[in-house]
This record gives C-alpha cells, sequence and structure tokens, in this order.
C-alpha cells in the first residue's frame, strides 16, 4: 500500500469506529484553542488585507468568517480564519514537529461543516482525523523539513485538511486518496517569512488548499498514488529524511496519538519564548525591586540559532509581527512592564529605551541538556551585585505541565476580556465545550462573533 491508502485506510477506520475519547476531547480543546488564539487579531494589518480581498472575491457564500461576522465563499472565509488563527502565533505547537498543526485544518473543517450541515461530533471526529493524519505526516518529514526552511504547518497542513473534509463530505476511499495526493502537492511557506505577513498568509492558503483538494476529488480530479514517497514526491522534495522512516511512523498510527502531544500558550508569542518568559516573571515577583544589569537564559542550541538568525536578519523590532519572533524582545519586555500581552508587541512597547536597553543585555547561551523548547533556566545578575536564577523544565501548558480545561477557558476569557460581553463569552464557551451534542456548528460560528 502506498502513503496515501494506507493514510485513507486509517482515516476510514477511525471514522467508522470513533476515535478514542481523548482524542476527541484533545480535539475539542484544540478547536476552543484556536478560539482563545484569535480572538485578538482582528486588529492585524495582515488579517485586515485578506478579509478585505475575501470580501471583495468571495462574496455569497455560506461559511462564517470568525469574529468580523458575515459569510463568505468558504475557500475565501478558509484564508481569514486561518491567518486570524495564526498571526498572533498564540496557537497550539507539536513541540516535536515544530508544527502548528490546527491552523490549516479547522478553518477547512468549519467551512466544509457549514456547508454540509454536519453535526458538532462529525466535526470534532474529522478534526481529531485530520491533525493526526497531519501529525504522522510531520513526524516523517521533521527534522530535516524544518532545517531546510519550510514552514511545518505549511507543507502539511492542507493534508490535514483535505482528509478532513473528505470525511465530512462523505467522500469514497479513492477520492480521500485522490484528496490526499493533491493536498500532497500544495504543501507551500518558508520560514523567511517568520515575522512578515506572508506567514499568516501561508496558513490562509494551506487551509485554502484542503478543502480545495477534497473538492476537487469530489469531482473526480486524480492524483498520484505514491504522492508522498514516489522519487520525485513529497518526501524527497521536502525532507532529507530517509524512506525507511515512514514505516515505523505509519504502522503507529491509531496506537498512541500524537495529537495528545500538543502544547498550549498562556501568553500570545512564539514557542520558543514561553519558557523564558515564564522564567522573567518568576524571578520578578521576588526581585523586591532590584534592578536587572543583565539576565542570561540558558536555553536549547536550536533556540540560540534561531534567536540569532533572526537578530541577524531584522535588527531590532520594527513591527509587531517581527517583536513576537524576538525572544529578547519579549523577554525584556516581560521584565519591563511585569506581564506580557498584546500590548507588549505594539510600537509603544518595541521603541520603549527601557526595553531596547535590556533587550541589549540579556544573552542566550546554548543548553545542550535541553533538546526542546519546553523548558528554560535563567540567571539574573542585578545592578546591587545580587544574582538569582530560575530552571523551568516545562512551561504551563506543555505536556509534562499541561493545561487544564478549565485554565484554557480562563485563557479564552483574558483574551476576549473587552471585545465580547461576559454573557457572550459565557455562551460560546459553553457551545464550545458541549460541541459534541449540538446538531450542526451554526450557534458556535454565530456566537463566535465580536459584539
Amino acid at each position: 500500500m502506498t502513503v496515501s491508502e494506507r493514510l485513507t485506510a486509517f482515516a476510514r477506520k477511525q471514522w467508522t469506529d470513533g476515535p478514542p475519547a481523548t482524542a476527541l476531547h484533545e480535539a475539542k480543546r484544540l478547536l476552543i484553542n484556536q478560539l482563545k488564539a484569535s480572538v485578538g487579531a482582528t486588529g492585524s494589518d495582515a488579517v485586515r488585507i485578506l478579509h478585505d480581498w475575501s470580501r471583495k472575491t468571495g462574496s455569497g457564500g455560506n461559511a462564517s468568517v470568525l469574529w468580523f461576522g458575515g459569510r463568505l465563499a468558504p475557500e475565501q472565509a478558509c484564508m481569514v480564519n486561518a491567518a486570524l488563527f495564526e498571526v498572533l502565533d498564540f496557537n497550539e505547537t507539536h513541540i516535536p514537529t515544530f508544527h502548528h498543526a490546527v491552523s490549516g485544518v479547522l478553518p477547512a473543517v468549519l467551512a466544509e461543516a457549514e456547508t454540509d450541515g454536519n453535526s458538532g461530533a462529525e466535526v470534532l471526529a474529522a478534526l481529531a482525523i485530520g491533525i493526526e493524519v497531519e501529525l504522522a505526516c510531520a513526524v516523517i518529514l521533521m527534522p530535516t523539513g524544518y532545517f531546510r526552511g519550510f514552514v511545518p504547518g505549511g507543507i502539511t497542513g492542507a493534508i490535514g485538511g483535505a482528509v478532513a473534509c473528505s470525511l465530512l463530505a462523505g467522500h469514497d476511499d479513492v477520492q480521500i486518496r485522490n484528496a490526499l495526493g493533491l493536498a500532497m502537492n500544495s504543501g507551500l511557506g518558508f520560514y523567511q517569512s517568520a515575522g512578515s505577513m506572508a506567514l499568516p498568509y501561508i496558513m490562509g492558503m494551506t487551509a485554502r488548499n484542503g478543502l480545495t483538494a477534497s473538492h476537487m476529488a469530489g469531482l473526480g480530479l486524480d492524483a498520484p498514488a505514491a504522492a508522498f514517497e514516489g522519487d520525485k514526491g513529497m518526501l524527497s522534495s521536502y525532507s532529507d529524511e530517509p524512506a525507511d522512516k515512514i514505516a515505523g511512523v505509519l504502522d503507529t498510527l491509531g496506537d498512541a496519538w500524537r495529537i495528545m502531544n500538543q502544547s498550549y500558550k498562556t501568553v500570545p508569542t512564539e514557542t520558543i519564548t514561553h519558557g523564558p518568559i515564564e522564567c522573567v516573571l518568576a524571578l520578578r515577583a521576588r526581585s523586591n525591586g532590584r534592578t536587572p544589569e543583565r539576565m542570561r537564559f540558558a536555553v536549547a542550541p536550536i533556540v540560540v540559532k534561531i534567536a540569532d538568525e533572526r537578530a541577524e536578519r531584522f535588527g531590532a523590532p520594527s513591527s509587531d509581527l517581527e517583536a513576537r519572533f524576538d525572544l529578547r524582545h519579549c523577554t525584556a519586555a516581560a521584565w519591563t512592564r511585569g506581564r506580557f500581552t498584546l500590548a507588549e508587541m505594539t510600537e509603544t512597547a518595541f521603541t520603549d529605551p527601557a526595553i531596547l536597553d535590556l533587550r541589549a543585555r540579556t544573552d542566550l547561551i546554548g543548553d545542550a541538556a535541553q533538546e526542546t523548547f519546553n523548558g528554560a533556566g535563567l540567571e539574573i545578575v542585578y545592578t546591587d551585585g545580587s544574582t538569582d536564577r530560575i530552571f523551568i523544565p516545562a512551561f504551563r501548558g506543555t505536556p509534562g505541565n499541561p493545561m487544564t480545561d478549565h485554565e484554557l477557558s480562563a485563557v479564552f476569557r483574558q483574551s476576549a476580556d473587552g471585545v465580547m460581553s461576559p454573557a457572550r463569552i459565557d455562551a460560546l464557551l459553553e457551545a464550545a465545550w458541549s460541541l459534541e451534542t449540538a446538531p450542526d456548528v451554526s450557534t458556535l460560528m454565530t456566537l463566535a462573533t465580536l459584539d
């Protein structure tokens, strides 16, 4: 069997038998997490541009645009919703594959479900299966796909979306296999785009491509059966991983669901900053008014490499998009302001002399004992000569230090405060947490509109 055929067989079995209850619950958490990640994103210039374009080119459809309200053609709604999910980098991360797996899948699922009238239970099942298929492909392609410079979610997100939408649309196995092959031909995005409007655009295109692949396969468009593993296929084009890795990954599908290994975020910025920001806020709380002379972070060596490459490319941040990809800025802003919110990525923050000064006195030291982004250590030398240290092995939201359902709801409430009424927030959360009992997603989508 080809990779596409094996993924199709897995998807069919899970759709027929039903994913495990734990995977379905995690899919619901990931949906709520995307609402949390996007509710504060409507003011983004990148989102505004995509929204304006989508209204001009996709009016008259039946798919909802989150937070803005209104309906567009499904493909255009996908573009805007995926950009909303991605632009603040407040979404989940599958750290083993450097991957935001949901932004490319969920917008396509919502658009398809609104079009077809699928139940809430079907939406959660399709979302769980689509993400699991996507992550299997990402595990095969990473880490060398990432090291080559590809955006993992951009090259694999359409795969998850194509599978999920095909299931919702009632496609047969041949159509699902073709949808997978078409989606495998749709991967896009380079990490050179980090810090620019191109990154949310990449995720918008990814979500749209997954939905379109499903639609085209449903109409009879075919694709190469070995689109993934063929000599000129996805594996050799996007990665340097060995072909014999495929069997080991696909043989474990359905055993331990990779969807359960997601990391959630408590503050709106990229993953590598979370451990360091937690360290800063913890030491600041016990600093007793002392002033840092120097901050020294011990982080995984790859974090130093990423941060230094961006510092060389950007210099000091000159936009909110660059600020959230600047670890030194984020930690300096967290210390100076005593918090980290969207306000710490506005121009008043990234041009603040006090933040810029501390940013210049912030060091990143590679710690070979740390293999991932999960943890960080911090030593602060204060101007009075004293020092303080902390090590956080896993930031809040990682599998090693998981965020509870209650905490996830609380972060959404905090993110939505001031743009939605408390009553609307309560109603939206109730609709999301009970989605498996809903006859469709109409109530959820109606509530996901700003007051």
